[in-house]
């Protein structure tokens, strides 16, 4: 049998061109951490790895043959992606890409791709080497390293076939340091990896010591030494820790040595191959102190698991309960069954929906609940829940997935805490501060109509009197004139009239109040009735015509709505047209609080729409407030007998069954007023 012989006669990248042991196809192929394939000019593959096959999931009988671009992405490839990294690495030796790539299967993963240009003796590119790594799982990016070199280790003896093209190919590799040793540790060969992250080239290293790359005090404890021995009594050793490149500079280096034997089992040399892994070292280091913590928080768990335990079987303020991933529960503690009222036999392998409303489970809120745990990792929601006895309670709930270790969901915490009084604190003080709201207004509108009873005082009655005073300061003028006098006399009584008008309307107006009588169910259509009646002889008279739909009964208080609806009718008869009979319309509707325009509500409370319309002579749209004011007359007084306080007394007495009022007009077209009562 023929002894391995080690050829150290350097090739222009510092590899020998030929060394006896390697069989470099063999090796690659074996690798199972990284895809590594070749390619040839035109990116078509013609050798395919174990490693590719995992990652990308094709056998090799599917691949050979096919272009490299089928591993991209529609996008990648419209953006002419692949061509582009091909053309890169020809100009620059290589080209590095991370991104989205494609398995057979359409799944995705993040690949880290290493493409290098692989020249033959001419310095022409003769084709690609293709590196790719999975490293959707950071935490598995060590584990292709040890495989890369334990295939080296494993299949020496298959890499006689095709020799020079591996062994340029190593050489090309610039990502890991691929050299080999003599039997004293000496440098043998030098590859672009070994020059670009050791920074030595091949004339200054070859020959020399590997001991150059350990720092002091490895050398002083003999390390490289010890490894060169591991490695040979036990065919390969691993090891980790800080290297010195040419400058002096560190990096954390992860080396594995492998004792290379010829055929009669012999140690000749060592294969030694390094990835600078100082990123990964710092990410690392970051991630044993978490793991420290981590397991230092488990250990003290384990030892006290009883007592926490005990501990949530007996906390009485919250429900800490556990469920299984479709919400069976499989716990219960003595805070469930205070706030729920079941046992712990009552509500073991029951699903938790049962403490959800029919609605809630109708509309599939625990199950939406549970999803959106699942995606988010937890859920927070507050909410109606039902006891046992069928009461319920205001429930804060916080629901976590749990996860095994390989991150599947296997159940859920549920953490309920009972808010029942705070939510009806938080609600009474809502209703306070929408009374105080209400008051405020009041106050308001009060203050506001002292200042128009002042004016009235200062105007309005003082008119009448007037002229009382100025008739009857005429009589004596005209005590021979009998028939004067009768005419001043009635001028005086018209007055007197009018004043005794103005007083009782202000009466009227001042004394509605909401307390006014108690509130009761009224049907609208029994007042609308008795003001028809009330209004008859003015109906026919002016030959009026009324369209009124069925009205609904509301919450009111009798007296003031057929006030209302007596001054809305008898106002639309008033304002009519000369020689046009009235037509007015009350039609009903019904709507949410938020749908009002001025808004007497943002929440879903119902609300009835009522409308009464008229044909009148209308008004301008800039009077639609004014025209509530207290003794506003927008018409001539002496075409339109009034005393202008009818719609103040409308709007008061809406005000009173808390609802809302608008006016809407047009000059010679009618006016509109719409009324909001809650429903």
């Amino acid at each position: 049998m023929a002894q391995f012989e080690l050829n150290t006669t350097t090739s222009s990248s510092g590899i020998p061109p030929r060394v006896e042991g390697y069989d470099f196809k063999s090796v690659i192929f074996e690798v199972q951490d990284h895809a590594i394939v070749l390619l040839d000019t035109n990116g078509t593959i013609i050798s395919w790895n174990k490693g590719a096959e995992k990652i990308k999931g094709y056998q090799t009988e599917e691949i050979i043959g096919r272009n490299f671009r089928i591993f991209y992405s529609k996008e990648d490839r419209a953006a002419k992606l692949p061509e582009h990294l091909l053309a890169t690495s020809a100009e620059n030796g290589r080209a590095i890409h991370e991104g989205w790539r494609v398995r057979k299967d359409g799944t995705k993963f993040w690949g880290d791709i290493t493409i290098t240009a692989v020249h033959n003796q001419q310095g022409e590119v003769t084709g690609f080497l293709k590196v790719t790594t999975d490293l959707t799982e950071r935490k598995k990016t060590d584990d292709s390293y040890s495989n890369f070199v334990e295939e080296l280790r494993q299949k020496n003896e298959e890499l006689r076939e095709s020799e020079e093209k591996y062994h340029k190919m190593v050489s090309e590799v610039t990502d890991y340091v691929v050299i080999s040793l003599d039997l004293a540790g000496r440098v043998l060969d030098w590859n672009k990896g070994a020059e670009r992250i050791k920074g030595y080239k091949p004339e200054e290293i070859v020959g020399k010591n590997f001991r150059l790359f350990y720092t002091k005090e490895d050398k002083d404890k003999k390390l490289p030494e010890f490894l060169l021995k591991e490695a040979s009594e036990k065919g390969s050793v691993t090891h980790e820790g800080w290297r010195i490149k040419k400058g002096g500079t560190r990096y954390w280096g992860s080396v594995a040595i492998t004792a290379l034997h010829n055929d009669r089992g012999e140690i000749f040399g060592f294969s030694k191959v390094t990835k600078d892994l100082t990123e990964k070292k710092t990410a690392d280091d970051k991630l044993v102190n978490f793991a420290d913590e981590l397991m230092f928080s488990n250990n003290e768990l384990k030892r006290s698991e009883e007592r926490y335990h005990r501990m949530i079987a007996e906390v009485k303020d919250y429900a800490i309960i556990l469920l299984d991933k479709k919400g069976i529960i499989q716990n219960w503690n003595v805070g469930a069954e205070f706030i729920k009222g079941y046992t712990t036999e009552e509500a073991v392998g029951k699903s938790f929906e049962m403490f959800y409303s029919q609605d809630d489970q109708k509309n599939k809120v625990p199950n939406k609940l549970l999803e959106e745990a699942a995606r988010m990792g937890r859920v927070t929601s507050e909410g109606w829940r039902v006891r046992k006895d069928g009461t319920k309670f205001w429930g804060s709930i916080v629901i976590t997935a749990l996860h095994d270790s390989e991150n599947n969901i296997i159940g859920f915490s549920k953490v309920t805490r009972d808010l029942t009084e705070r939510k009806k604190s938080e609600d009474q003080s809502r209703e306070d501060a929408v009374e105080l709201e209400r008051k405020n207004r009041a106050l308001e509108r009060v203050n506001a109509e002292i200042s128009s009873f002042a004016y009235v005082a200062s105007h309005d009655l003082k008119e009448p009197l007037r002229k009382i005073q100025t008739f009857a300061s005429r009589i004596p003028e005209n005590i021979d004139n009998p028939e004067a006098v009768m005419d001043l006399l009635n001028k005086i009584s018209g007055s007197a009239s009018r004043m005794q008008k103005l007083m009782e309307d202000l009466l009227t107006y001042s004394q509605l109040s909401a307390t006014n009588g108690l509130l009761q169910k009224i049907d609208l259509n029994i007042v609308i009735e008795a003001v028809l009646k009330d209004l008859e002889l003015s109906i026919v008279d002016k030959h009026a015509q009324l369209k009124i739909d069925v009205l609904p009964a509301i919450n009111g208080i009798a007296f003031q709505l057929e006030q209302l609806f007596l001054n809305l009718i008898s106002n639309a008869l008033k304002f009519s047209k000369v020689d046009v009979p009235p037509v007015i319309t009350i039609k009903c509707s019904t709507l949410q609080g938020k749908e009002i325009p001025l808004g007497l509500s943002n929440d879903l409370k119902k609300y009835y729409k009522i409308t009464v319309a008229d044909n009148g002579i209308g008004f301008l749209e800039e009077h639609s407030q004014k025209i509530f004011d207290v003794f506003q007359k927008l018409h001539d007084k002496r075409a339109f007998a009034g005393s202008g306080v009818g719609l103040a007394i409308v709007k008061r007495i809406m005000e009173n069954h808390n609802g809302l009022i608008m006016a809407e007009g047009k000059p010679n077209e009618g006016a509109t007023f719409t009324l909001f009562f809650s429903a």
